[in-house]
């Protein structure tokens, strides 16, 4: 036992520690009292912080998912309710074709009335299939009913073109591979249109009209081209189209093929539109420079040799021969042979001599457009789309030819009988083509109407709106990365019919194989019917994808609903403060606070007895 001293006062520092024992307690009382938790710091509960942390993210990850399925189902709800009303135009179109495909109607009066409304109706389901949420698009495939087309899902009104879509003559192109520049086959097509032309005996291909105009129509619903009508009384069940790739078509005519080939812009293609091919005669002809008259219209440049007195000699001459090829068959010829003719107009054929007797293979021919061919060797120059060789191995000579004909013979007659120095030397010789200009005429034209079926109400030129396009919508309905819910529109039905092989969500007329269709004939209108049942099945299944999706979109509420429920009440056990309990704390550690607070005034006192000692 310690004695009485005043140097340490043991007493006071014992109720001074335990004051500061008590008076934090009674601040950490106060201070989970006071904020409701009982883990304010990590010192408070270092695992139930972790655990309490991760417990609030998830929680903070329902509460916003619970939101984005909200506002997914607010989606759904706009694009579904739109299609409610496509689906009332689809029931309309049938009542339509239904109508039209009775017989007591007349095609060109009262079909085409009913055909005016069903043209509006296709219009007014490309509108519909513009509904956005929030700026996105989801019902159109990708294209405004303007025409304008998301490139990257965004819509540039800035950029794009927003003029309604119509065909015109510039979106057609004839190619160059077709078979009526071949006169052979183009004579062979002929005959098959029509046998009751007045003809020439044997020869069966040479009269008839001057040319025929042969209609072609488009069926959007099937992507095909068929031959409608004939001028002349040309047989177009002779007549075939075949569709390409590329939008357009190729022609048979019987069992000749492709004897012409369309391209069309296939982004302005319409239900209806037509395209008129003429065909001319070939029988007469195209103008080509047959019988070119080619002659030597220049020859006394004659270059000396070593002798002074060396002169030309008259039987020194250049012969030009033209083959028979081009005498007789003015058909074969091309605007190639034509355009080869000019270089040879004007052009300089230069010969040398080394003596008497020889020609040298040295022989050249300099083009009018400066092109230098010397002979000696096999020389091919490209003009047009056509190779022409100058074949130049024989002395003194050289042929021009095609793959199949030799076109023009060259050839330089020896000097002649002289001594040798006044023969050495060179003679140029200047050639002159007279021949006709080659004449297109038997190429097919192409004419192009349009029976358009956009109407100038879906041109909208001043558009400017920002929208975005999507197939497919993916809500982050939950917490957690894998929480997210995907759904496009992949399936197929044998109820979809030809719809089925490229389904997707768009519920455009096009889309829909509405856009295809015409009522103008009772046989069109009763093909269409099925068509329109094929449409309004599609629009049922992405309608119940959509519905099919909010359920599963409520019922991940529901769920988020009640799982956010459990995890916050988990949570609040690990971090609410019991008030409860913690105010039985509190009283204990304010007492305790108030007892040492006394005990240190009384151990403090102690001291003082010492001056008793001393008194």
């Amino acid at each position: 036992m310690a004695g009485m001293v005043v140097q340490h006062n043991i007493s006071a520092m014992n109720a001074n520690r335990y004051y500061g024992i008590n008076n934090s307690g009674l601040s950490k009382s106060l201070e989970k009292l006071s904020s409701g938790y009982q883990i304010n710091r990590a010192g408070d509960n270092a695992a139930g912080l972790a655990v309490s942390e991760k417990m609030r993210s998830q929680i903070g990850g329902l509460t916003q998912g619970v939101k984005n399925a909200e506002d997914g189902i607010s989606m759904i709800q706009t694009y579904e309710g739109a299609l409610t009303e496509t689906d009332s135009i689809l029931q309309r179109m049938k009542t339509l074709a239904d109508q039209a495909a009775n017989g007591t109607y007349q095609d060109d009066v009262d079909r085409e009335a009913i055909q005016l409304e069903f043209n509006q109706l296709n219009d007014e389901l490309d509108q519909i299939a513009d509904t956005d949420f929030n700026g996105v698009v989801m019902l159109n495939g990708g294209q405004m009913a303007d025409g304008t087309k998301a490139i990257d899902g965004k819509f540039d009104y800035a950029n794009g073109t927003k003029a309604a879509t119509k065909l015109g003559k510039g979106d057609v192109n004839l190619l160059d591979g077709q078979n009526w520049d071949d006169t052979d086959v183009a004579k062979n097509a002929w005959a098959k249109l029509n046998s009751q032309w007045t003809r020439t005996a044997g020869k069966p291909e040479t009269n008839g009209p001057d040319s025929v105009d042969i209609t072609f129509k488009f069926n959007q619903a099937d992507g095909t081209w068929s031959a409608i009508g004939a001028t002349e009384g040309a047989d177009i069940s002779k007549v075939k189209a075949n569709s390409t790739t590329d939008g357009g078509f190729s022609v048979d005519i019987d069992n000749v093929t492709n004897v012409a080939n369309v391209v069309v812009n296939q982004d302005k293609l319409g239900n209806g539109d037509t395209i008129t091919l003429t065909f001319n005669n070939p029988a007469n002809g195209v103008s080509a420079p047959t019988n070119a008259g080619a002659t030597v219209i220049d020859d006394t440049n004659f270059t000396e040799g070593t002798a002074a007195g060396a002169t030309k000699l008259n039987a020194a001459d250049l012969t030009v021969t033209l083959d028979t090829f081009i005498k007789g068959k003015d058909s074969e010829m091309t605007e190639d042979m034509d355009k080869l003719f000019d270089l040879l107009d004007g052009a300089t054929v230069e010969v040398s001599y080394t003596d008497k007797a020889t020609v040298s293979k040295d022989m050249k021919i300099t083009l009018t457009d400066g092109t230098v061919i010397s002979g000696g060797a096999t020389t091919t120059i490209t003009v047009g789309n056509t190779k022409f060789k100058f074949d130049g191995k024989t002395a003194g000579a050289i042929k021009v030819q095609t793959a199949a004909n030799t076109l023009v013979t060259l050839a330089a007659q020896q000097q002649g009988a002289a001594n040798a120095d006044n023969s050495k030397g060179s003679i140029q010789y200047k050639l002159g083509f007279e021949h006709n200009t080659y004449d297109k005429a038997a190429v097919p034209s192409v004419e192009v109407a349009k029976t358009g079926k956009v109407s100038i109400a879906n041109s909208n030129n001043a558009a400017t709106a920002p929208l975005t396009y999507t197939d497919e919508l993916t809500l982050q309905a939950g917490a957690r990365t894998k929480d997210s819910v995907k759904f496009s529109f992949e399936y197929s039905s044998s109820g979809l019919g030809d719809l089925k092989a490229n389904l997707n969500c768009s519920s455009r007329a096009d889309g829909l194989g509405t856009s295809g269709l015409n009522l103008l004939t009772q046989e069109d209108a009763n093909a269409a019917i099925d068509k329109i049942d094929n449409a309004i099945n599609k629009v049922s299944m992405v309608r119940a994808t959509f519905g099919a999706t909010q359920n599963r979109l409520e019922h991940k509420i529901a769920n988020m609903n009640v799982t956010k429920e459990n995890i916050t009440s988990a949570e609040s056990r690990i971090r609410d403060t019991d008030v409860a309990e913690e105010m039985s704390n509190f009283t204990k550690n304010q007492i305790l606070s108030q007892a040492s607070q006394s005990m240190l005034a009384q151990a403090n006192s102690l001291p003082q007895n010492v001056l008793q000692l001393l008194g």
